[in-house]
């Protein structure tokens, strides 16, 4: 080090304590040390940090007052996800919790605590309800989990982008989801059917024979529609490549049956089939599907009596009523596109026979049965009981197949 006088340059001993001094882009610093050996080597370190440009204080200033709020909004906007809705839903959310809190200062423990009181949050009990009926919850699991899940995304752009120098939500454990795959049943589509206008129940048709995503039918064009061929080309779905979906013979008709084929660049133009005076028909945009939730579908579920189902609903029916027929797993995931199997192997409980012989082969019931033979007289045999089975003296027991 350099010395000035008999003096370390850089190093001051103010009342006992020991000072390095620094004077960078003409600006004055001073940063306090213990000892003096330590405070030459951060005199050191740190003119080696400016000699090859590597000292930016200023920057490293900026980056900590950095809020979430602001941060949650720089992310939003150069956001390119399909599900921007809820992704604004929960920038909203945390926010209004969190927002004003520098991303520095945000611990692992203080969002625990938070993950805590949104599942203890409880909705309000109304004021006429029976003293034995519980509120319920505001939030599900699940919802908590997606909540943090999106924060962690977050962090995670901020700990690239440097403003953090770890993931405060790497340490929060997520709560288990119950995973349990609703589908129609055959009684169930009969009776939605019966409640539908038929032009509104073709569209319920169509994603029970395609297993379209929601989005994916309600934004579907005729130029991505090959009835020649008999699929659809879906470009850049959910799954982030083109998607290929083959038709049915009823789903082909079905989409025939669409006249906004000869009006309109959509498959499902806005208002189709039902334009009037107060709602004109616009063949230049898409069907708004939440549109059509509340006017057609929530109203028919609810004639019907039917609970606990979404439009995601018709999807896992479309999986469900192929796999049940003895349609293969991997033939399922490519319909549907999947990503991996383990998605698919959801509906695997559903497919005829499925680990029944692995279980049977592997039962014991007390009793050994012959199979396969039939007498001379056209009779099967029958099954005797292992107690009283009887062999020859002298002759070790047979041993008892587990697959008989």
């Amino acid at each position: 080090m350099a010395r000035k006088g008999g003096k370390d340059r850089g190093l001051v001993n103010r009342r006992g304590s020991w000072w390095v001094r620094l004077v960078h882009n003409g600006r004055e610093r001073w940063h306090k040390c213990d000892t003096k050996s330590q405070a030459k080597a951060l005199y050191q370190r740190l003119r080696a940090d400016i000699r090859e440009e590597r000292f930016f204080p200023e920057k490293f200033k900026a980056k900590q007052t950095l809020t979430l709020r602001a941060w949650l909004a720089r992310c939003l906007e150069g956001s390119a996800n399909r599900n921007r809705v809820n992704e604004t839903l929960y920038n909203r959310r945390w926010s209004l919790l969190i927002g004003r809190r520098l991303l520095a200062e945000i611990s692992t423990d203080t969002l625990r605590q938070i993950q805590r009181k949104m599942q203890l949050k409880l909705r309000p009990r109304p004021v006429h309800a029976p003293k034995d009926v519980h509120p319920k919850r505001v939030w599900s699991d699940a919802t908590v989990n997606r909540h943090f899940a999106y924060l962690k995304h977050v962090f995670a752009l901020a700990l690239k982008d440097g403003h953090i120098q770890r993931n405060p939500v790497a340490g929060i454990t997520f709560f288990p989801e119950v995973t349990k795959t609703r589908f129609f049943s055959e009684a169930e589509l009969i009776r939605l059917q019966g409640v539908m206008d038929p032009k509104d129940w073709a569209l319920i048709a169509l994603a029970v024979e395609t297993g379209l995503r929601r989005e994916e039918q309600f934004g579907l064009k005729w130029t991505q529609v090959d009835l020649e061929h008999s699929y659809l080309v879906l470009p850049m779905p959910k799954g982030g490549k083109t998607r290929y979906v083959p038709l049915s013979e009823q789903a082909k008709h079905l989409l025939r049956s669409f006249d906004s084929v000869f009006t309109s660049a959509w498959v499902f133009p806005s208002v189709l089939g039902h334009a009037n005076k107060a709602n004109p028909k616009d063949d230049t945009r898409p069907m708004d599907s939440r549109a059509f939730l509340r006017r057609a579908f929530e109203p028919a579920l609810r004639k019907a009596g039917i609970t606990g189902v979404s439009w995601h609903t018709l999807r896992h029916t479309a999986a469900s009523r192929r796999v049940a027929v003895g349609v293969d797993l991997f033939a399922v995931k490519e319909i549907l596109g999947h990503r991996n199997i383990q998605t698919t192997l959801r509906y695997a409980h559903l497919s005829p026979g499925h680990l029944q012989d692995a279980v049977n082969r592997g039962s014991f019931s007390g009793t050994v049965t012959t199979t396969g033979t039939r007498a001379r007289g056209g009779e099967m045999t029958t099954s005797q009981p292992v107690e009283y089975l009887v062999r020859p003296a002298g002759f070790e027991p047979a041993t008892l197949s587990l697959e008989g």
